[in-house]
């Protein structure tokens, strides 16, 4: 993933000290060539991580981030937001604007 957060002790796979076991909250940034893998199989994997609350996409081609939270009952919520929707991260307890996680290549 391009960002992971854990809340607490961070817990390694036995298998590969670089794979954390425990993230809340997984961000992928979607490229031409990674985005198939990030919706379908990257996703499926995580969603297998008991610990994982959100899973965060940030579009490189527009101004948008897809969360998909979990719910108390294992339900997956999707929600679409462009710039000017904010940008509700449950895990975090944070909101966020979608255009502030975008360089503004005026500034």
């Amino acid at each position: 993933p391009d960002v992971t957060v854990v809340c607490g002790k961070r817990e390694l796979a036995s298998d590969d000290p670089n794979a954390v076991t425990n993230p809340v909250l997984i961000v992928e940034v979607l490229s031409e060539g990674t985005e198939a893998s990030d919706r379908g199989e990257k996703f499926a994997h995580y969603q297998r991580l008991p610990s994982l609350r959100e899973y965060v996409l940030v579009s490189q081609q527009t101004h948008r981030v897809e969360v998909f939270s979990r719910t108390d009952e294992n339900v997956w919520r999707y929600s679409a937001n462009a710039e000017g929707t904010p940008v509700r991260l449950e895990a975090l307890g944070v909101t966020l604007d979608v255009a502030s996680l975008y360089l503004d290549p005026t500034s």
